[in-house]
């Protein structure tokens, strides 16, 4: 299977790219492939109608790549950290581009990671506010890291019990995402998907 891991901080260099690539080195060891997208190294350019307007504009241009890669993708894994209880502008940014060729009747796997003991709004914040369009089906299970600075760290990972039940946590997650992607790949094959006639979610 194809799996995105999308970043969403536009910090560079930050903790979520960090468990992102972690996630990227655990699917791949697993045999799977991946697309990997920071947002922090690949920002999209604030979202306007012109991306329906002109569809050989700038936003479909930058978009178009990203699309294609996702459109290939069974599942995604998003990742955020937690800004003041809120998910970060260029993942809320990131959705509005997202339709359902690039998402519907896939599942996704949320990651909210803290530098302290937050987490939780943000993951409730996607699950409110981020598939009413596109489709995305995001799965029961939710992963919040907390003190993630201590989190996911190589070459030289921690010893530290909370960081071996997180790791632990990450991979069971991750074996249910995988599960979810193989039983909803009959939707999408299937025509029971009518989004020319319902194209906007309730």
């Amino acid at each position: 299977m194809k799996i995105a891991v999308i970043c969403g901080s536009q910090r560079k260099s930050s903790q979520t790219a960090k468990v992102g690539q972690y996630a990227v080195n655990h699917l791949t060891g697993l045999g799977h492939e991946t697309f990997f997208l920071d947002l922090a190294v690949t920002p999209l350019t604030n979202f306007d109608d012109s991306f329906w307007s002109e569809p050989t504009g700038e936003l479909q241009t930058q978009w178009q790549p990203i699309s294609s890669q996702l459109q290939a993708c069974d599942a995604l894994i998003v990742i955020t950290p937690d800004w003041h209880g809120m998910v970060p502008s260029c993942l809320k940014n990131f959705f509005l581009y997202c339709g359902v060729k690039e998402t519907a009747n896939k599942p996704g796997l949320i990651i909210a990671l803290s530098a302290s003991t937050g987490g939780y709004l943000p993951v409730a914040e996607l699950r409110i506010s981020s598939s009413k369009n596109n489709r995305i089906c995001w799965i029961p299970d939710h992963l919040i890291i907390r003190n993630v600075k201590a989190c996911f760290n190589t070459p030289t990972p921690s010893d530290d019990k909370d960081d071996t039940y997180i790791q632990a946590r990450f991979s069971h997650s991750l074996g249910l995402l995988l599960q979810y992607a193989v039983g909803l790949s009959g939707v999408r094959e299937s025509a029971v998907a009518d989004y020319k006639t319902y194209p906007f979610g309730m």
